[in-house]
């Protein structure tokens, strides 16, 4: 298929397009389809589907639906493709392009260039980033052109002439599933005043100054901006009364709640009885203020949580351009009348849930089904950490995401196009050999997790049990490694990783603050890392240095109670344990092999019973406690494996029952202090399903 775009617009930044053709049948039709950076499909009129489904740089995939005709015999379809061209880790920078193919059976009917293009100048082009991992917020000044242009119907909007381009390698369509759309209504829980406070701005986070970046990270800066939204939604402040109704009058406004954590794209109606100014503001969480109404933070994760919208008179349907993810949405009005109707978010999911489970224990079926809300809503194309912040395909984070893809889908659709994305991935601005932390990204200041690497390669490992795709893994080899190769040139005298440079990650706690010199945990990753590798691809001289890495951590990490998270050099340079215990060390060493139940019976004994439900600042507290990620997750894993079924329900209860109740998501921290929909946690369903199960088999 041809690739076009308007060349005129290809060295500029967050421009929309709309590629219109209207084809008389009577029958439905086939529409091929490929576009970056991201588009949204209409068939007369009605939203159909976002895309693409992502893959590396230079290449994308090419999608199949099904359009159909209306009343009249004609299918009009409308496809609106958004040029971002800027760095992000939610998708690829990459040339913006539009190609398609509509057919009837064998016959082609319509092809690229039988499509019109359109400009959409009611999308604001020169605004912030939504945040430091993604790319432009939205901002729009809409009239009844860009309905009327969906629908196939004369409008004023500008028409482009466009030309082939030099874009991207097309493959043919994979084995992911068209994501599922459902209507999730929203239900109006709060009315009040909104009033505007000039004084208040907003911090200046990364995503708006670019500030500690590099030159290559893209944004406009703040003197070019046409409006500072974080600023002017900081400036809102809302107050609860008693009066009802989503008939909204100046400095009014109407708070929703979706029910649970959702994430898809905002959709509403608005008749606006005169030109109107309105303000969507959400979150995931909404915390009581001390008028008992709802305190919604939209910029709690580094993030510009708002939309704004100025509407001429008249009717307009309302649908934001990229997915967000909200639990609390607040529809602000500073200037005008308007009556909001049908307020709610189209869904944007894996439709693959299969996953039938039920129990008597209803506290147990609601963590159960938190777990599967925040997969499906985290494995739509590629396996991301957030659906919110980020939206990015982590390392680490898909290893245990994919576990939960074949236990609550029976495969391992979304991972493999992940996995298959990493695969086709260039080379990028890291030392050669070494794998980017989250793609498709990009990373042009050149950071890294040398441990996520190391995860990398244990999922391949664990995709190759789950799947028998022996292909894939095989074409992954030379990865793997490079991988090998660059975290060798670490190694000390006693064959240990010693001084790993840029970000060493291990989880969201203290531990982390123990990274420097011999990093006992991220030893213990790379010991099981080379077993997988060793397994994978029958090297024995691989597992030989495993076991040798193993030995080395058993005599120098564990000092007679707990392993030691680091060791540093004195002045002699010579090797010296230092006191930093930390919890999840343990749980690495236990979930990586280096230790065993029956080696360390006793530290076995106390992480099991000392350490489900402590007082850390009462019990060891010498050994700084874990987070949800990982350590908690390593912790229930590692003693599900061991049979320790009544703790890991029990300990279900105690750390994500409460985030169950409050958002129907589970989160990234044992606290609200972060993304409360994680991918990661899906897992979680698998662990309680088993461990039930086997208690009452």
């Amino acid at each position: 298929m041809q690739q076009v775009w308007c060349k005129q617009l290809l060295a500029e930044k967050n421009i929309t397009i709309v590629f219109l053709a209207k084809i008389a049948s009577k029958e439905p039709l086939s529409l091929r389809l490929a576009a970056s950076n991201e588009f949204q499909l209409f068939n007369n009129g009605k939203f159909t589907a976002y895309g693409p489904m992502r893959s590396a740089h230079g290449y994308s995939h090419v999608r199949t639906y099904r359009v159909f005709p209306d009343e009249a015999g004609m299918c009009t379809i409308a496809v609106l493709v958004c040029g971002s061209q800027i760095n992000s880790y939610d998708r690829v920078n990459e040339t913006p392009f539009f190609a398609a193919e509509v057919s009837h059976g064998k016959k082609i009917l319509a092809r690229t260039a039988d499509f019109k293009a359109f400009r959409m100048t009611d999308r604001l082009q020169k605004v912030q980033r939504y945040s430091f991992q993604r790319t432009f917020t939205e901002s729009y000044r809409l009239t009844g052109s860009r309905a009327a242009l969906l629908r196939g119907e004369p409008c004023d909007l500008p028409a482009l002439q466009t030309e082939p381009v030099q874009a991207n390698r097309l493959l043919e369509e994979e084995g992911v599933h068209e994501p599922a759309y459902p209507f999730v209504r929203g239900s109006a829980v709060e009315y009040g005043t909104a009033q505007t406070d000039p004084d208040r701005k907003a911090p200046r986070f990364r995503f708006l100054t670019g500030e500690t970046c590099v030159p290559e990270f893209f944004f406009y800066p703040e003197s070019e901006l046409e409006e500072i939204l974080c600023d002017e939604a900081e400036r809102i402040v809302c107050r609860p009364d008693t009066q009802h109704g989503e008939l909204l009058a100046h400095n009014r406004y109407v708070s929703y709640d979706l029910g649970r954590n959702t994430s898809g794209f905002f959709r509403f109606d608005v008749q606006a009885r005169k030109k109107t100014t309105l303000y969507l503001l959400f979150d995931e969480i909404a915390e009581r203020t001390e008028e008992g109404g709802l305190s919604i933070d939209v910029h709690r994760l580094q993030c510009c949580n708002a939309l704004k919208y100025i509407l001429e008179e008249g009717s307009h349907s309302v649908l934001s351009f990229a997915p967000y993810t909200a639990r609390y949405v607040r529809l602000a009005l500073l200037d005008g009348e308007a009556e909001i109707k049908n307020f709610g978010m189209i869904a944007y999911e894996n439709p693959d849930d299969k996953l039938n489970f039920t129990c008597e224990d209803a506290e147990l079926l609601q963590v159960i089904d938190a777990a599967r809300a925040t997969f499906r809503q985290n494995a739509v194309d590629v396996l991301t950490d957030c659906p919110s912040r980020e939206r990015a395909g982590w390392l680490c984070d898909s290893y245990f995401t994919a576990r939960a893809e074949k236990f609550i889908t029976g495969e391992n659709l979304v991972e493999k196009n992940f996995l298959q994305s990493l695969l086709l991935a260039p080379a990028l601005p890291f030392a050669e050999g070494m794998m980017p932390m989250c793609y498709p990204a990009d990373h042009v200041d050149g950071v890294y997790i040398p441990n996520w690497a190391m995860w990398y390669i244990i999922e391949l490992k664990d995709y190759l049990g789950r799947t028998g795709d022996r292909d894939l893994t095989t074409r992954s080899k030379e990865k793997v490694y490079g991988v090998i190769r660059f975290l060798d040139r670490y190694r000390n005298e006693y064959g240990l990783l010693e001084n790993l440079d840029n970000w060493v990650f291990l989880e969201w706690s203290k531990a982390n603050e123990f990274i420097g010199g011999v990093n006992f945990p991220s030893n213990m990753l790379y010991s099981f890392t080379l077993k997988c590798a060793a397994e994978l691809y029958g090297d024995k001289e691989l597992l030989k240095h495993s076991e040798e890495m193993k030995r080395a951590i058993l005599s120098l990490s564990y000092n007679g109670e707990f392993f030691v998270d680091q060791a540093m050099r004195d002045k002699e340079n010579k090797l010296q344990l230092t006191q930093n215990i930390s919890e999840t060390c343990q749980y690495y060493a236990f979930w990586t092999g280096v230790a065993d139940k029956g080696s360390y019976p006793e530290l076995y004994k106390t992480l099991l019973c000392s350490f489900s439900d402590r007082d850390a600042e009462k019990t060891y507290p010498n050994v700084y406690p874990s987070n949800a990620f990982i350590g908690r997750l390593l912790r229930m894993d590692y003693f599900l494996r061991e049979k320790e079924y009544e703790t890991v329900l029990k300990e279900a209860k105690t750390y994500y029952l409460p985030m169950a109740q409050r958002t129907g998501t589970l989160w990234e921290n044992l606290t609200t202090v972060a993304s409360c929909n994680h991918g990661f946690s899906g897992y979680i369903a698998c662990l309680l399903v088993q461990a039930y199960t086997a208690l009452h088999r």
